[in-house]
């Protein structure tokens, strides 16, 4: 490739940097090479040094979370995926990158970034150099080919670094993994390529991507990004004006509408109206406005020239939709889910109070199949109030829930929902483990070598990972220290207990032994303990022999299955609500044995981090020790919400001092006699 091919392959992109962006509050443009705001991932620079497992400073507060940015996830991954819901500034940042290649690197310097709302602050670097910018619109109807077609003229030599662009993937329809596949395929034929694939958060959630591919979700803007932002461009101090500071105003689009209209930024709704009557100035113009922004959500064929923003366009509609027959939105939500549903939401905050809110809702919930399944999970949104509405709902949830119907990120929300309303679920429920010789172990790993037979005898295990609900009961009784910064929030009562230490667990077993004594839910000679390393692997394992090096073994069987475990294929980084994957139960019903979060165990590891002094075969030479001294590490098992599949088994071991915490690991309780 000449100068000439690269100077036309990079004519596009070139061109991004002086496109409007967005219009001040004075009505001046700002283009995207001025306006662009360095935009953040929910992925943490703690997620990266725990990434395995680490000890944290021996009872020690937890360090506020500091965010990498997604200009650094792109740098760090070959093939990454972005998520975020209209707004969230994707296509900005997807431009702003190619636009900056192309100029060579320039606008890449490194910079002081944002980290948090708490004075964190670190510089973002890019520190790669000669990398060339190929940027692909998806489009619906043509083929990863086509779309390289029509962006580059001529051939690619292999040789060359390039960043393969594909942005809006979520309108790639059926052909969306052929599209991450074929642009895999291209990769191989030039080996110095990254794959940067921006998609619509609430479609490209629930997509099983091709191996290789690493996901990460677009954070709002942090207030202090947003005042920096303002001060920088407008002059406009939002402390002062409080302007644009709400909630609301976090979402990149909604804070440009926040600030231009001098709205606070509470809702969505009201940065809206202010912005609407600014822009427009009377009734007519408003109301022109709403009704083409209407007509470009319908339309088939995407007009790029009618309001570009989609979430201005989706903001606008619902202002249209007041006053209409329900049936029109919902059956436009039911053709296009994720295009419309935030329009519903918008809707439903402006009918909140009226017959034709629970009109909205009840329409949403009437059918059957995935379709009503879709529609109750925005319903459970958008009902405020308990009673019969809110009853039919949850019995559709909890069909989303247990039977594990739709995406992991949709089962995701029904989970939060549920721990709001209260999980009808039996969360502290055991489940029967019969004793039994059993292979243990694996040559998957040398930690885990060599596969060997145990027997142990018959116990009662949890079903689930014992939630934060359950914790945090004895926590409240106890007054004991705890760590975790979402263990009481009201969308995380069903989610598992996590940054405690191995004492910690303990301490709840011999609380709860008590009070399951009182209650008669256990015998006077029985109590609640956690599980050695071979009754963990049992449960999870089953009976399920040893079929060699390369082949582990998991809950379900020998071979990997998508949407089985939350682990880092599943790309929720984070826990989420126990008994969410189904499809993963061990044999004896037992949920999240895998994947979730690592699971203390008694048994002893040892002091080095890497190799185990407790090898196997297991034996009684004290690695049950309850006593063993702080530095002496302890059994974890299972993998946690970032561990891929070749960790998130049966077999492999992790550990931890027992002193240290994280929000990637928790427990299981086990129940058996009193020895």
């Amino acid at each position: 490739m000449n100068n000439d091919d690269t100077d036309g392959m990079l004519s596009q992109v070139r061109d991004f940097g002086t496109a409007q962006l967005f219009a001040l509050p004075d009505a001046s443009i700002v283009d995207l090479a001025t306006g662009y705001i360095p935009l953040l991932v929910n992925f943490t620079f703690e997620d990266k040094a725990a990434k395995g497992l680490r000890k944290l400073t021996d009872q020690a507060e937890p360090e506020p979370a500091v965010y990498f940015s997604a200009l650094e996830m792109v740098r760090d991954h070959s093939l990454l995926v972005l998520t975020g819901e209209t707004g969230s500034g994707k296509t900005t940042f997807a431009r702003h990158l190619a636009f900056s290649l192309a100029e060579g690197g320039l606008a890449l310097a490194p910079r002081p970034v944002p980290r948090n709302d708490l004075g964190a602050v670190h510089d973002e670097h890019w520190g790669l150099d000669g990398v060339l910018p190929i940027y692909l619109t998806v489009e619906p109807s043509k083929t990863f080919d086509e779309l390289l077609a029509a962006s580059t003229e001529s051939s690619i030599p292999s040789n060359k670094k390039l960043l393969l662009i594909l942005d809006g993937i979520e309108t790639a329809g059926d052909t969306k993994r052929q599209l991450l596949i074929d642009a895999l395929a291209f990769q191989s034929l030039h080996p110095a390529t990254k794959v940067l694939a921006l998609g619509e958060i609430s479609v490209v959630k629930s997509w099983a991507l091709p191996a290789g591919y690493v996901r990460y979700d677009l954070l709002p803007l942090l207030k202090t990004q947003r005042r920096e932002a303002a001060a920088r461009l407008a002059g406009i101090d939002l402390e002062a004006s409080r302007v644009a500071l709400g909630h609301a105003a976090a979402n990149p689009a909604q804070f440009i509408m926040a600030m231009h209209g001098g709205d606070v930024g509470d809702s969505a709704e009201a940065i809206t109206d202010s912005w609407i009557v600014k822009v427009a100035g009377d009734a007519q113009t408003s109301e022109l406005f709403c009704g083409l922004a209407f007509d470009a959500l319908t339309a088939d064929v995407d007009d790029p020239t009618i309001m570009p923003i989609t979430r201005v366009r989706q903001l606008l509609a619902a202002v249209h939709l007041v006053g209409k027959p329900v049936d029109v939105v919902v059956d436009n939500f039911r053709k296009k889910p994720a295009l419309w549903a935030p329009v519903m939401r918008s809707l439903a905050a402006r009918l909140s109070g009226t017959d034709a809110a629970n009109a909205l809702i009840e329409a949403l919930i009437k059918g059957n199949g995935e379709e009503v399944l879709k529609g109750a999970l925005l319903a459970a949104d958008l009902v405020k109030e308990a009673g019969a509405l809110r009853d039919q709902i949850a019995g559709h949830l909890l069909t989303i829930v247990s039977d594990g119907a739709l995406s992991a990120p949709e089962r995701d929300v029904a989970g939060r929902v549920f721990s709001r309303w209260g999980d009808p679920r039996a969360l502290d429920s055991l489940t029967e483990v019969p004793g039994g010789r059993f292979t243990f172990g694996s040559d998957s790993h040398p930690n885990s070598a060599r596969p060997h037979h145990v027997t142990v005898e018959a116990f009662k295990i949890g079903t689930y990972p014992v939630t934060n609900g359950a914790y945090g009961a004895f926590i409240q009784e106890t007054d004991r220290l705890w760590r975790s910064p979402d263990g009481f929030a009201e969308d995380r009562r069903n989610a598992p207990a996590t940054d405690l230490t191995w004492h910690d667990a303990r301490a709840y077993c011999d609380w709860l032994t008590e009070r399951w004594r009182r209650e008669g839910r256990i015998a006077a000679d029985e109590h609640v303990r956690l599980p050695t390393e071979p009754e963990w692997e049992r449960a999870a394992r089953g009976d399920q022999p040893d079929m060699g090096a390369d082949v582990l073994a998991y809950p379900w069987g020998h071979a990997w299955a998508d949407d089985a475990a939350n682990s880092e294929e599943a790309g929720l980084n984070t826990t989420c609500t126990v008994g969410l994957f189904p499809k993963g139960r061990s044999a004896y019903g037992c949920y999240d044995m895998v994947g979730q979060v690592w699971e203390w165990c008694t048994t002893l590891w040892g002091g080095d981090m890497a190799t185990p002094n407790f090898r196997y075969p297991y034996a009684n030479d004290g690695r049950e020790a309850l006593d063993a001294g702080p530095s002496i590490r302890r059994v974890l098992r299972g993998g946690c919400f970032s561990s891929g599949k070749l960790k998130a088994c049966c077999t492999y071991r992790g550990s931890l001092e027992p002193d240290g915490f994280w929000r990637g690991n928790g427990f299981r309780i086990l129940v058996s006699s009193v020895a």
